[in-house]
C-alpha cells in the first residue's frame, strides 16, 4: 500500500485525533454502498431458472427491507443485514415446505427451520429496539411503608430552583406534594372491593 500524504498519514496526526477509516483506506461512498449492496445480495437465495428481472426484484426488495430498518450506526447496520438474511431464509424454508409431493419428514424439517428462523427474527427485532431505547421498561417498587397520618410522594422528585434559589430536598418534596395534591383533587378516588 502506497503511503498517503501527511494529511492521512496516522503518524502525522496528533494522538488524540482518530482518523476515519474510509479516508485512510481511500474508499469513496460509491464503493462503500456497492459493498453494502453486495453483502445484502449474498444473503438472498436466487434459485436456478429465476429470470433476471425476478432476481433483480428480489435483490431490490432485500435492499428495501434493509433501508426500511434505517440503521443509524455500525451495530444497527450489522443487525439490519442479519435481519434481512434471517427473513429471506425463513421465507425460503416456508416456500420449500409448500412444494407439493415431498415427504412428511421433509415438509416437517422445513417448517421447523422456518419456525426457528422466525423466532430468531423476533429476537433480532427485540435487540434492535433495545439498542434504540424502545425496549420494554421495567419498574420495581420495594418496601414502601406509609403509616397512619403519613404522606408519600410517588414519582420523581427533582431538585430545581425557585426565584433563582436552589431548592433543598425538603422544598423539592413539598413542591412535589403540592403538585401531586392539586392533580389528585382532579381525579376520582378508586373504590376497591374487599373480599374476606
Amino acid at each position: 500500500m502506497a503511503k498517503k500524504s501527511s494529511k492521512t498519514d496516522p503518524a502525522a496526526l496528533p494522538s488524540h485525533e482518530i482518523l476515519p477509516v474510509r479516508a485512510y483506506l481511500d474508499v469513496n461512498e460509491v464503493e462503500l454502498e456497492t459493498q453494502k449492496m453486495n453483502e445484502i445480495a449474498q444473503l438472498v437465495r436466487l434459485p436456478d431458472g429465476l429470470s433476471e428481472a425476478a432476481q433483480n426484484a428480489r435483490l431490490a426488495r432485500a435492499l428495501d427491507l434493509y433501508e426500511g430498518l434505517a440503521p443509524t450506526d455500525g451495530l444497527e447496520g450489522m443487525l439490519a443485514a442479519q435481519m434481512v438474511g434471517t427473513h429471506h431464509a425463513a421465507l425460503d424454508c416456508l416456500r420449500m415446505a409448500a412444494v407439493p409431493g415431498q415427504t412428511f419428514a421433509s415438509r416437517d424439517m422445513n417448517l421447523k427451520h422456518a419456525q426457528k428462523l422466525m423466532a430468531l427474527y423476533t429476537q433480532q427485532v427485540a435487540a434492535l429496539n433495545k439498542h434504540r431505547g424502545k425496549g420494554q421498561q421495567k419498574v420495581t417498587v420495594e418496601h414502601v411503608n406509609v403509616h397512619a397520618g403519613g404522606q408519600a410522594v410517588v414519582g420523581n422528585v427533582e431538585m430545581g430552583k425557585r426565584n433563582g434559589q436552589a431548592l433543598s430536598k425538603t422544598d423539592a418534596i413539598e413542591n412535589a406534594h403540592s403538585v401531586s395534591s392539586s392533580t389528585a383533587k382532579q381525579r376520582k378516588p378508586i373504590k376497591s372491593k374487599r373480599r374476606d
